[in-house]
């Protein structure tokens, strides 16, 4: 079996769609004078036996332009699936994308495309590609909010931070304003979101909930502040925050982060929320787990006995969470979406990408976090030991910070069922480089925490193997 990528016989076209070389002339044969300096895969959201979903980022070289990006999204279909796509996106039709083209079929690779700002279901990513129709039908509600109806927009710039195809997009706009005329001018950055459920409004009761709290009176929480829900173009407009995520500002982790997270962390599960339908209960929980051991079956059968096993360790501990409180979660904790602001010997953490908040038992989030830490330690080959002894300081300051106990075994139920649900289910989905590999250590990981009931199950098992 390789362990670089699944052996799906319906999906042959699989290593050719992952290799970014591999499809740079499949896409060069579609262009009419830019030329393709590079082709690198940007995302990918794999379904067993159906289908691969993938997106590009093209550089491109015109001669007019200059260098220039191109996003193209494809889907990799099998059974022909792709000509019926086709066919049918054809019949709606496209719009011309920067480079040239908008719809594209390919009949060896099964495949379907897109070239953005084409999305056979993401509308509003259509609207952030036009410059003209966001200023006509967005931008003056926006610049009436920063100004207070009476300032002017001189000029705006939009990129794409992250699409992720038929299903949402963030974009920065870069906005030069002046108050009236004569006056300075003004230089503000928002960041603007949409996806495909209409899901803003929701996010901006919880965001603004999270600005009003006293933690973010008192400075002892930072989120980014919600601006405006604008529900005919389904845009969701945010203040940007300074700063650099904590992985590219601390890549270790060190315990000194790591304790500086944790009691935020407390503080924002302590904050209340309104909570929609993002409940995190066992039935939810439940869910989550059926639905990767089913995928993580189909993709590897022989896996099946160690997800078997698993499953019944995480079913035979759902009694741990019987009575804990509903706490608020970012429901997306990892070290990206933490913000790190150090300028001036000063120091500022925010919490970022609050689109996912939900309520659920705390121990959830926390232990998810620890396990996050030994994730990434299995990827880039780190010793258990450097992984506990940050995990320690983090749970002791959480602690601390929420002025309760964490259950020790509740604790571990929530790290394996993560390294489950969220990191071994991520690695067959989303297929990137090292991450599918690595599934096996994070089944056998995620085991050996639920059968302990300790976090610190690896760290024994390293000892008691050396």
């Amino acid at each position: 079996m390789s362990t670089t990528l699944p052996q799906d016989p319906q999906l042959p076209q699989l290593p050719t769609a992952l290799d970014g070389a591999a499809m740079a002339p499949v896409f060069a044969g579609m262009l009419r004078g830019p030329e393709l300096l590079s082709c690198e895969v940007d995302r990918v959201k794999y379904r067993p036996g159906r289908s691969c979903s993938v997106s590009y980022r093209l550089r491109l070289l015109d001669a007019q332009r200059g260098e220039f990006e191109q996003r193209v999204s494809a889907r990799f279909c099998s059974g022909g699936d792709a000509q019926r796509r086709f066919e049918q996106a054809g019949q709606r039709g496209g719009r011309q994308s920067p480079a040239g083209p908008a719809l594209q079929h390919d009949a060896a690779l099964d495949m379907m495309a897109w070239w953005l700002p084409n999305d056979p279901k993401l509308e509003a990513l259509a609207l952030l590609c036009n410059d003209a129709e966001l200023r006509r039908r967005s931008l003056g509600e926006v610049v009436a909010l920063l100004t207070g109806g009476r300032g002017r927009l001189l000029e705006h710039r939009t990129t794409l931070v992250q699409v992720v195809p038929e299903l949402r997009v963030c974009a920065r706009v870069e906005l030069t304003l002046q108050d009236e005329p004569g006056a300075p001018t003004l230089q503000r950055t928002l960041y603007v979101k949409a996806d495909v459920e209409r899901s803003g409004a929701q996010t901006r009761a919880v965001m603004q909930a999270l600005s009003n709290s006293p933690a973010q009176a008192a400075g002892r929480l930072s989120t980014p502040r919600s601006l405006l829900w604008q529900a005919d173009t389904g845009l969701h407009w945010i203040s940007a925050l300074p700063g650099r995520p904590l992985l590219e500002d601390d890549p270790q982790i060190r315990a000194a982060s790591s304790m500086r997270v944790a009691r935020q962390l407390a503080l924002l599960h302590a904050t209340p929320v309104p909570a929609g339908p993002r409940v995190l209960d066992l039935a939810a929980l439940r869910a989550q787990r059926a639905k990767a051991v089913a995928l993580l079956a189909q993709v590897q059968p022989a896996w099946q006995p160690l997800l078997t096993r698993l499953a019944d360790a995480l079913q035979a501990g759902e009694h741990l969470l019987d009575g804990m409180p509903l706490a608020t979660l970012h429901g997306d904790l990892h070290p990206n979406n933490i913000l790190v602001d150090a300028r001036n010997g000063s120091w500022r953490q925010a919490f970022i990408d609050l689109d996912d908040v939900q309520q659920g038992p705390a121990v959830l989030e926390v232990g998810g976090w620890i396990a996050d830490a030994y994730y990434r330690g299995i990827l880039d080959g780190h010793a258990p030991a450097a992984v506990s002894a940050s995990a320690d300081l983090f749970l002791a300051a959480y602690v601390q910070a929420a002025g309760q106990p964490l259950d020790a075994a509740a604790l571990a139920w929530g790290a394996a069922h993560h390294l489950l649900c969220r990191r071994a289910c991520g690695g067959v989905a989303n297929l990137k480089p090292g991450r599918f590999a690595a599934v096996p250590a994070l089944l056998e990981l995620a085991l050996t925490i639920a059968r302990s009931g300790s976090v610190d199950a690896a760290l024994n098992d390293a000892s008691e193997a050396a």
